[in-house]
């Protein structure tokens, strides 16, 4: 297992879970954590024995974003653009991964997620969160353009005129989240922690295979003409006709079993 100093990783029962563990600046993204949180997805994305992966963040709050101490720091030292550089590339590659990973990556979220945190959760594929939780388009706040891909997802998951409203007006709570189809479920503060690991256990069950094209072909879709898609789905559902996976769970069907699927 690497060893990490601002991030946790743990791995059991076919999940890896990522947690931002820096709970006393409320999880404050920087090039630290962030490369840390690349490193570990990365870790999770070549281990065969991972299916699912958990991103959430440890203590009160999910993620606060950027770190305004060290933005205030690279402002008095005249070096901004250079900082803000160097966070939004590493982000950036955490938000592509988590979105292109061939595996079911779903967000827990907590106490609040703030500007980039917020944005780079969005990334997962299916988030969950307290129904308390502040979810906060913070930039306008500090007078700072959109980042972590906020501008890529959200108009996708709500329309433009919602994203617009969002990004400029809007401080809102998990239950409306859930409502405008930003996340998908806002429950308890209780029953979180054991909702996303029963949803994450069936995920790690899936046809690897179904997980990886059925991301590739959803992240394009809004790309390309109906024809095209078609044409996509079909050229990839006989490539996997042809693949282990199919065999293994034509036969489970009929023998009354749960499949085994290994991805191949």
């Amino acid at each position: 297992m690497i060893p990490f100093e601002f991030i946790k990783f743990e791995k059991k029962d076919r999940i890896g879970k990522i947690s931002l563990n820096t709970p006393d600046n409320y999880n404050a993204l920087n090039v630290k954590n962030l490369n840390e949180v690349y490193e570990a997805l990365t870790d999770c994305e070549t281990d065969d024995s991972i299916r699912t992966i958990i991103f959430t963040g440890e203590g009160k709050m999910f993620s606060s974003g950027g770190n305004v101490k060290e933005f205030l720091s690279s402002i008095e030292l005249g070096t901004a653009p250079d900082r803000i550089a160097d966070i939004s590339e590493i982000l950036h590659k955490c938000a592509l991964k988590i979105m292109q990973i061939p595996k079911v990556v779903i967000g827990k979220v907590r106490g609040g997620a703030y500007g980039a945190g917020l944005n780079l959760v969005l990334c997962c594929d299916l988030v969950y969160a307290a129904k308390n939780t502040i979810l906060d388009e913070a930039f306008v706040n500090v007078g700072l353009s959109i980042d972590g891909s906020g501008s890529y997802t959200i108009p996708r998951l709500i329309g433009v005129h919602k994203a617009k409203e969002f990004f400029w007006l809007g401080q809102i709570k998990a239950s409306e989240a859930e409502k405008l189809g930003i996340i998908n479920k806002a429950l308890s503060d209780e029953d979180l922690d054991e909702f996303v690991y029963e949803i994450a256990k069936k995920c790690s069950y899936l046809p690897p295979l179904n997980v990886k094209y059925t991301k590739k072909l959803l992240n394009t879709t809004f790309q390309k003409t109906a024809k095209e898609e078609l044409e996509d789905e079909r050229k990839i559902q006989i490539k996997v006709a042809g693949s282990d996976d199919f065999a293994e769970g034509v036969r489970a069907f009929f023998d009354k079993r749960r499949p085994k699927f290994k991805g191949k």
